[in-house]
């Protein structure tokens, strides 16, 4: 990893994520990330305080070992990225407290943030996305995130509509993107 890694995680950040590798990839699957960043000590953190705080640069091994690990399983990210979502804020928040709450849990050079908000769609900026900031790695985990974190802030009737596009990952720049999600309000 080359780069400047300041910041800090908070540990509630750590612990969702390592939920939902458990989900999704089962507890083998959570440890053999843990154990290519070389923070196989951490499979234990949610025993620990969800307001503390990890440093970046682990969280950021981890982060690189999960996609040198799941390089090239888009569907598998999102779906990390979904159940990502789910654990980190369960329910009750809006998608604007859960916006502000990423942006604040997660202290580094990056920003996330609702440019348009209307009853039709809602357009999100990322700059600086520390989910696929690595060359030749799509932002689908995040995108997930996204995806479901305004699903569960919405009635039961509506749905979120987005168009997956095929990100340039050879862009130097592609970790930071505009993101446009359509609310439907007609699913059943």
């Amino acid at each position: 990893m080359i780069g400047d890694y300041k910041g800090f995680v908070k540990n509630k950040v750590v612990v969702a994520l390592l939920q939902a590798y458990h989900d999704i990839l089962d507890y083998d699957g959570m440890k053999s990330i843990l154990r290519e960043a070389g923070m196989i000590h951490i499979k234990d953190i949610r025993d620990k305080d969800p307001n503390d705080t990890l440093d970046f640069f682990s969280f950021k091994k981890i982060i690189s070992a999960q996609n040198c690990l799941l390089y090239d399983s888009s569907d598998l990210l999102f779906e990390i990225g979904k159940k990502f979502s789910f654990y980190l804020f369960p329910f009750g928040k809006s998608f604007e407290e859960i916006i502000n709450e990423i942006n604040s849990s997660i202290t580094t050079d990056w920003k996330v943030k609702i440019t348009e908000n209307n009853e039709q769609e809602i357009t999100i900026n990322v700059q600086r996305c520390i989910f696929c900031s690595e060359f030749g790695v799509p932002c689908d985990l995040f995108k997930g995130f996204l995806v479901n974190s305004l699903q569960k802030s919405l009635p039961s009737e509506q749905g979120v509509i987005y168009e997956r596009e095929i990100e340039n990952v050879k862009d130097p720049q592609h970790n930071s993107f505009k993101f446009i999600l359509k609310i439907d309000k007609s699913i059943k």
